[in-house]
């Protein structure tokens, strides 16, 4: 497990997945966070929210959801991400 920080908050990633992080991008509010991973030819966005854990986690951190997506084009990909990070209401 590694922590990563993304724009002031902590991301735990587990690389022994296998998947790559290509790109992390957070939202203009700065409350929602998209991640775009890679291995092979597919893909996989992860959702997260800025949030706090539990007291002996000190800090922000960015907790995953529960939703995700697979596919096989970084395009696609991508228009999944930017519809995570647009704007709500």
């Amino acid at each position: 497990m590694d922590v990563i920080e993304i724009d002031g908050a902590n991301l735990l990633r587990d690389a022994a997945d296998g998947w790559q992080l290509q790109a992390s991008v957070v939202s203009q509010d700065r409350t929602r966070l998209a991640c775009i991973l890679r291995v092979g030819q597919r893909f996989r966005v992860e959702r997260f929210l800025r949030g706090h854990m539990r007291p002996q986690w000190h800090g922000e951190w960015w907790l995953q959801q529960p939703q995700h997506s697979i596919t096989d084009s970084g395009l696609q990909a991508q228009v999944l991400a930017d519809e995570w990070l647009a704007p709500v209401g």
